[in-house]
């Protein structure tokens, strides 16, 4: 918010990172922002820094979408206490005002890009660039009002200090996220002409869910839930559910067909700062390994958020997603002294050859019978099994490396060893599988159970384990919507949606209590972590603290805080 109160952005500075292949920046040197940005290419060099803005948002920490939920919790490192277990989370805290202030930085960002749209030179993309814009513009809007409640809306650009934003309510901002998304929908192709530019089709997606998210809300309207199933279907368009769970997610196969829109990365964009310079998704959600990751291939692991018994025990012997979700088996390599290292990257390096493999560590899940499992392989013989316990919930008192099952959905074996940034994978924001789910949601508060239990039964189908599709389908009585959280949990672990979920379907309080080990031994303890000092409940986040003093509008902050 700083820089929306005292100093428009430094609009040279918008190009110093580009997205993907198509994002192709260009450096003008000294060249001023109005001439540069009225010729196309530098247009198209302002558009793509407003793609380039996702990357602030989601490549960093990802505390603000996973922390505090009922997937995760603090494993043998450190998490931020604030902001995973709400007792003192407070409007000073640098994971929410970071990503308060990246969003506004992108808002205005996009601000600038509209602005010049109708002063640059004639093209044919002109209108197409307007639409993904501003549905860019509105997606930032949709983490804000989610997260904070009314939040400023400002759709100017801004070329000189503004002392003064007014704080619009919940309703006004969604109504502006609709407008624009309803907009963009007209301006945009069905198809995009590149993979990573909003289409059609990423709106739908986006509008479904907006719509659900206000259904829920004191204000919504009384058709919001059957307007997010009509998106919902649109963006479907009849395309099934056929990429096999793993391979949807195996690297290097980040555009395949079911993806509808993603943060886009490639190696290219990252190769002259190999450790910084890409995301983080490959580095949270799991165990560290040990320090010898170059040498003997294998991820570095931040052990911070790791895997709730919740999250281990929503998964059934007939599920796919538990061996596509977490590396279950990791393969053995041998030191220079004999002693045995994980080689966790020869899953994919040697997938051919996998059964010849020694096995080094085998997670069992507790319908694993171990001794069948040791004896179908010689080469599982001297495998250390760790089997389905309670110790899989790592915390500070586990000493083990590699103590818990990771989440690979996220690996990148091409990755820089290193403690941040360093994968080259896109990060996806919206696909079909969610869809789906969304779908089922919506019909679900329509009290349309059997439409639901087919929607939902499209996302088990594919993730049952051959021969037991017919296990797998569920019946319109047992669509709830703890249910359907759990689908949730299981097809979209790691992805950045749970604490949306959570606080969407205000459940956030409850499920956490219930299934964070953190969280529950604070109410254990006579103490709800999320009372605040004014007897609110710290439901959405904090108003930043400096957004509030640099903000000569009289604004409030939010309950709890």
């Amino acid at each position: 918010m700083k820089n929306l109160i005292i100093y428009a952005l430094t609009f040279v500075g918008l190009l110093t990172t580009a997205c993907s292949d198509f994002l192709e920046e260009e450096n003008p040197g000294n060249v001023v922002s109005n001439e540069f940005y009225t010729t196309a290419s530098g247009y198209e060099s302002l558009v793509n820094s407003v793609y380039a803005t996702l990357r602030d948002i989601y490549g960093d920490e990802p505390y603000v979408f996973t922390a505090g939920t009922d997937l995760w919790v603090e494993g043998r490192s450190d998490q931020p206490e604030g902001i995973s277990e709400y007792r003192e989370l407070t409007p000073e805290d640098e994971f929410v005002t970071e990503f308060y202030e990246s969003l506004y930085t992108a808002i205005q960002r996009a601000n600038v890009a509209l602005y010049y749209n109708d002063k640059t030179e004639e093209n044919d993309k002109l209108s197409v660039r307007q639409g993904e814009v501003k549905f860019l513009r509105a997606y930032d809007y949709f983490l804000l009002v989610q997260s904070f409640g009314g939040v400023p809306i400002v759709e100017a650009y801004i070329d000189e200090p503004i002392l003064e934003f007014e704080r619009n309510s919940a309703e006004e901002v969604y109504n502006f996220i609709i407008t624009e998304m309803e907009e963009a929908l007209t301006l945009v192709p069905e198809t995009a002409e590149e993979p990573g530019r909003v289409d059609r089709r990423a709106i739908r997606h986006f509008l479904a869910k907006v719509y659900l998210t206000r259904g829920y809300e004191s204000f919504g309207t009384a058709d919001d839930f059957a307007k997010a199933a009509q998106y919902a279907d649109a963006a479907i368009a009849g395309q099934g559910l056929t990429i096999p769970f793993e391979e949807l997610f195996y690297p290097g196969n980040e555009e395949n067909e079911e993806i509808l829109f993603s943060v886009q990365y490639d190696k290219a964009s990252i190769s002259q700062e190999p450790e910084t310079a890409g995301n983080d998704q490959n580095y949270w959600f799991g165990p560290y390994f040990g320090g010898e990751g170059v040498q003997y291939g294998y991820p570095y692991r931040s052990y911070r958020l790791v895997p709730t018994m919740y999250l281990f025990n929503t998964f059934t012997e007939n599920d796919a997603r538990w061996d596509a979700t977490f590396m279950t088996t990791i393969y053995e390599v041998t030191a220079d002294d004999g002693t045995p290292r994980p080689g966790y990257y020869l899953y994919y390096t040697q997938a051919d050859s996998r059964e010849e493999l020694p096995v080094y560590i085998y997670f069992a899940h507790q319908w694993v019978d171990t001794t069948a499992w040791r004896n179908a392989n010689p080469n599982r013989a001297n495998a250390e099994i760790r089997p389905y316990s309670e110790q899989w919930e790592a915390n500070a008192a586990t000493n083990m490396d590699a103590a818990t099952p990771a989440v690979k959905k996220f690996d990148d074996p091409t990755a820089t060893f290193s403690g941040s940034g360093s994968s080259a994978r896109d990060i996806f924001l919206a696909r079909l599988g969610e869809t789906y789910l969304i779908a089922a949601e919506a019909y679900f508060q329509m009290g349309d159970l059997n439409t639901a239990a087919a929607r939902i039964n499209e996302v088990r189908g594919r993730a049952a384990e051959p021969g037991t599709e017919s296990e797998m389908m569920i019946t319109p009585d047992q669509v709830t919507i703890n249910f359907i959280l759990d689908e949730r949990a299981r097809e979209l672990a790691g992805e950045y949606h749970r604490w949306f979920d959570l606080k969407r379907t205000s459940t956030l309080m409850e499920r956490t209590r219930e299934y964070n080990r953190s969280i529950r031994e604070w109410f254990n303890a006579g103490v709800n972590p999320f009372e605040g000092t004014d007897g609110g409940l710290k439901i959405l986040r904090p108003i930043p603290t400096i957004a509030l003093q640099l903000n000569q509008a009289e604004v409030a902050q939010n309950p709890g805080y």
